[in-house]
């Protein structure tokens, strides 16, 4: 692994995310188009890019290795919820924002930050294991996370919710794998080329919802120094270390914690403004634990691979 791609890889990321910042703050796009282009990319582009990945595994990929990763999934979001409740105690987060930082402990950007720094790592081959993780992501977030979000709770809870595009790609690309299925070139390629907007549209709108705050109220927000550092250098160096005795193979365990180092994702700030809880802050999260990952990210690629 080159540090010099990470580094270079994040760079450019938040680059990307700088030009949405200026296009709203220039005039050439706004708040509204941010919220039409968050649902574009959770509807359309980001499934594609799930189902695409399968063509990019290996034809020797052990199904011991995908059963591995998604066992490793669902014991995370299991375990999380815990670990996320603790950390709001130990940061004495105030009551009416618990919920939503044990949103941004939990869900990390696994699908818009996740699959090009995991594949500019590892290589296009790592990108279905992503899946696989994203999969039980899906699962929790439209459960768990609705209920967090959302001043209602479980009565949030709808079967449309559930079966997002995002959870029905998901099962369709373990369904395509499971069956050694491939789809026609023609098909893949379309989807892939579509999937391949998601990143730079996500940091874009990331940039978007940015320039609706004030920049020193961004910096201002002490809290996120110290969660930045337990959540993106304390968690995932603490899960390498319980999780290197488990998983044997390097390259499994290194695509899990580079998963688990991820900053908070972008569907928290979705969630807070369709749910009415604290978009400013939820943008404030996004925006600090993505401008650290610049640097978190390689040192933590360092410390591990």
């Amino acid at each position: 692994m080159d540090i010099i791609v990470v580094i270079s890889q994040m760079l450019q990321l938040f680059l990307i995310l700088a030009i949405g910042y200026i296009s709203t703050k220039t005039k050439v796009t706004s708040q509204k188009f941010g919220i039409q282009l968050s649902s574009f990319i959770l509807n359309i582009t980001l499934p594609c890019l799930m189902i695409a990945s399968v063509a990019a595994m290996p034809s020797n990929t052990d199904k011991k290795d995908v059963l591995l990763m998604f066992y490793i999934a669902v014991l995370f979001y299991v375990i999380m919820p815990f670990i996320a409740y603790i950390i709001a105690r130990i940061l004495r987060v105030k009551k009416e924002e618990r919920n939503l930082y044990m949103y941004m402990t939990i869900w990390s950007n696994v699908g818009f930050m996740g699959y090009p720094v995991i594949a500019s790592i590892f290589g296009s081959g790592a990108l279905f294991y992503a899946t696989i993780f994203n999969l039980i992501f899906n699962v929790s977030n439209f459960t768990l996370g609705i209920m967090l979000m959302s001043k209602e709770g479980k009565s949030a809870l709808n079967l449309k919710n559930f079966l997002s595009p995002g959870m029905i790609a998901s099962l369709v690309a373990i369904a395509l794998f499971a069956g050694g299925i491939q789809l026609p070139n023609i098909l893949n390629n379309t989807l892939k080329t579509v999937g391949d907007t998601t990143t730079p549209l996500a940091m874009i709108v990331i940039g978007i919802a940015l320039a609706g705050i004030s920049m020193k109220s961004v910096f201002t927000e002490l809290r996120l120094y110290p969660y930045v550092i337990i959540k993106q250098i304390l968690l995932p160096i603490g899960a390498w270390l319980i999780l290197k005795n488990v998983i044997t193979s390097p390259y499994i365990l290194g695509i899990v914690i580079i998963i688990i180092a991820m900053p908070v994702a972008t569907s928290s700030v979705l969630f807070a403004n369709k749910y009415d809880n604290n978009v400013s802050l939820a943008t404030k999260g996004v925006f600090i634990t993505t401008l650290a990952s610049i640097l978190t990210i390689p040192l933590i690629s360092y410390l591990i691979l």
